[in-house]
């Protein structure tokens, strides 16, 4: 049995966390026990998100993670990483500011463990101080994972993570999720669905200009909140689109799952992105996407095929884009099944799991190769 620890120090629910519990929950536990150390203090859905692993038999731990700012929480971390005496911990490294959480390695490593990262974006280059800690951090990190080939390319040119600890392993959905979609009542609008935390480099407001240009009819669910909510809600109202636009706010996955049942497709142009999950849900539910034509993006979306890519933060060619899609429902048909049968062949959670699996075994057993 292989003991393995995944680290968590954010202090909101996103795409990282959904990581972690995808995979965790996703692992065979004849082969994998499996615990969770977060940040203390986690409240609102963070907290939720916790519980809900703790309710599939995950053990979770709260233990403070000021690092580097107060060095006393070092030694407490160690303490908790010792009792639970993983074989191997996957540290998440969500966001820019990814030096912080990187000095978990280090630690792990002194408490006897492998180590494993997972770098959610990459791009993003850290500032200076954070550089120097994550450089530290990054001799005791044995692989780091990212989800696509222009991400890899970030770490190693941005990151400075040595080519030879990279490895590239996709995120994945339950093959299961969106096979049983339901028939789309024939109505004269076309639903379109945004999903995600409500952030400038999301695209929502660029969306919303996109939208005002389109005339035929269409309507928008927006499922997700975030310190942009009220300036897109502000500038649909302004728009003159604000009957056309709903705001669900955040939904749990099943709600989620239930909005791309009924949507004809997902919009997301985001100026940022590592590889959404919506995106591959979107796809796991027949629907083309319009997407952002950056960094590892068009890895997963192919233009024209699966959907539309458009450069991010320009409303007209949102626009044409989004024409495109409202009016011609065999196209919104040919895109959808194109994005489902991709899924099926390179985007699925069973596939994640069986080589995140491997790649586990061969650290805990510490067999060649797997050092550089």
């Amino acid at each position: 049995m292989i003991r393995l620890c995944f680290t968590v120090d954010a202090p909101f629910l996103g795409g990282a966390e959904y990581y972690v519990s995808r995979l965790a929950t996703a692992l065979d536990r004849n082969r994998f026990s499996v615990s969770l150390l977060m940040r203390a203090g986690a409240a609102g859905a963070l907290d939720e998100w916790a519980e809900g692993l703790a309710a599939e038999g995950i053990r979770v731990v709260r233990a403070p993670m000021r690092l580097p700012w107060r060095i006393d929480d070092a030694p407490r971390l160690w303490r908790e990483l010792d009792r639970l005496a993983p074989h191997v911990v996957h540290v998440n490294m969500p966001g820019p500011y990814s030096g912080q959480n990187a000095l978990v390695a280090p630690i792990a490593r002194a408490a006897g463990a492998r180590v494993v990262t997972t770098e959610h974006l990459p791009m993003v280059a850290p500032l200076w101080k954070r550089r120097a800690l994550k450089q530290l951090a990054l001799r005791s990190v044995d692989i780091a994972v990212t989800m696509t080939r222009a991400n890899a390319s970030c770490l190693v040119e941005r990151q400075r993570v040595p080519v030879d600890r990279v490895r590239v392993v996709p995120n994945g959905v339950p093959l299961q999720f969106g096979a049983h979609r339901p028939a789309r009542p024939g109505d004269d609008e076309v639903t379109l669905v945004f999903v995600g935390n409500i952030i400038a480099h999301k695209g929502l407001h660029t969306t919303l200009e996109a939208l005002s240009m389109v005339t035929l009819g269409w309507r928008l669910q927006v499922v997700g909140t975030g310190p942009d909510e009220a300036r897109c809600r502000e500038l649909a109202f302004r728009l003159g689109l604000a009957s056309r636009v709903t705001f669900h706010g955040r939904q749990p996955p099943a709600e989620v799952e239930r909005h791309l049942s009924t949507a004809d497709a997902l919009v997301l142009p985001s100026a940022m992105e590592g590889l959404p999950y919506v995106i591959l849900e979107a796809m796991a539910s027949s629907l083309p996407v319009v997407a952002g034509d950056v960094y590892g993006i068009p890895e997963v979306v192919v233009d024209g095929e699966t959907g539309l890519l458009v450069p991010p933060e320009n409303a007209p060619a949102l626009a044409a884009a989004l024409t495109r899609v409202v009016e011609s429902a065999p196209l919104r048909a040919r895109m959808g099944a194109n994005a489902r049968r991709r899924f099926e062949q390179r985007f699925t959670l069973e596939q994640q799991v069986e080589t995140m699996s491997a790649l586990y075994e061969r650290l805990a057993r510490g067999l060649p190769g797997t050092r550089p």
